[in-house]
């Protein structure tokens, strides 16, 4: 999977995939469904510098049930469409939709196109 490996470049391969998930709706997008079946979420990591311990920093790209829930809050809460698969850092969510992938601003009630894929997305990430 070539976005998996971008985004282990990106991250410096401080990342963790989770166990794979076959059993995604089809009304994910395909991009999504076929990171989830090698894995079920991307999390970064870090080694805590005193102790060597290797720490979750965070969500790169949610779990199915991740995505799913904030799929569901976003769309019932603000009206967006599509599947929402990670966030800024910032609680602003960014979804897929047709293909190409926006983020939303909950404080201004918009939405701004990003990308036109999801590799384009992680691509851009630099």
């Amino acid at each position: 999977m070539m976005i998996i490996e971008r985004i282990k470049e990106l991250y410096d391969g401080e990342i963790e995939l989770r166990e794979p998930n076959t059993s995604v709706d089809l009304k994910v997008p395909e991009e999504l469904r076929s990171i989830l079946a090698e894995a079920d979420g991307i999390l970064e990591t870090m080694t805590v510098p005193k102790t060597g311990e290797k720490i979750t920093v965070g969500w790169i790209l949610y779990s199915y049930e991740e995505m799913m829930k904030e799929t569901a809050f976003f769309r019932d809460e603000y009206g967006i469409r599509g599947t929402v698969f990670a966030n800024d850092g910032a609680g602003n969510p960014y979804y897929i939709l047709y293909g190409k992938v926006f983020q939303f601003n909950p404080i201004d009630n918009e939405s701004e196109p990003v990308a036109n894929s999801l590799e384009e997305f992680f691509t851009a990430a630099e």
